[in-house]
């Protein structure tokens, strides 16, 4: 090992823990959405801020949203369930309109992923950050470690990439790590 490479870190997780939860998650998910057991699913996150100029102190104020990510290859369908950081409550499904999607794009340092309206949309766009938790995450669930799921994600992704390919949109540079 040389003076400036970098150990592999291993990630800090209760595997137990990880287990129980994506059980769980599988279980609001088939509660749910009917033929739920088609999908793939995996746990991510969405940010909103927003900054605010006061008249002694300026404030930023970040909200975060969790989600269940379900995504079935065979017609494309994406569906995301917000959750509470216990796993206790759910909304309803929310069904991605991939019809009104012209682009996907992925930033690897960051893990998140978006997939693109098109203009004239009242959404932008919907910004998934697909990494995992550890112990010691301040916000959401814990404990979620999901690497073999979210390469799943990247190549249910990359296949609707192919598919708007062959539609003519212009698609954003993929970046992604393997």
């Amino acid at each position: 090992m040389g003076l400036f490479s970098k150990k592999e870190k291993t990630p800090d997780y209760d595997a137990i823990d990880c287990e129980a939860k994506k059980k769980r998650m599988r279980e609001i998910f088939d509660k749910t959405v009917e033929k739920g057991n088609e999908y793939e699913i995996l746990y991510c996150y969405m940010t909103t801020s927003k900054f605010e100029h006061g008249f002694v102190f300026d404030t930023n104020t970040t909200s975060f949203f969790y989600y269940i990510v379900g995504y079935r290859m065979s017609d494309f369908d994406l569906i995301l369930i917000q959750i509470d950081s216990e796993l206790k409550e759910h909304s309803e499904a929310y069904h991605v309109d991939m019809d009104k999607i012209e682009n996907v794009s992925y930033d690897p340092k960051y893990h998140q992923l978006c997939f693109k309206y098109q203009k004239g949309c009242r959404e932008y766009g919907e910004l998934l950050k697909i990494g995992g938790t550890n112990k010691k995450t301040i916000y959401g669930p814990k404990n979620i470690y999901q690497p073999e799921e979210i390469e799943k994600f990247l190549d249910f992704a990359e296949a609707f990439r192919n598919k708007l390919e062959q539609k003519g949109c212009k698609l954003e540079k993929w970046k992604r790590q393997k």
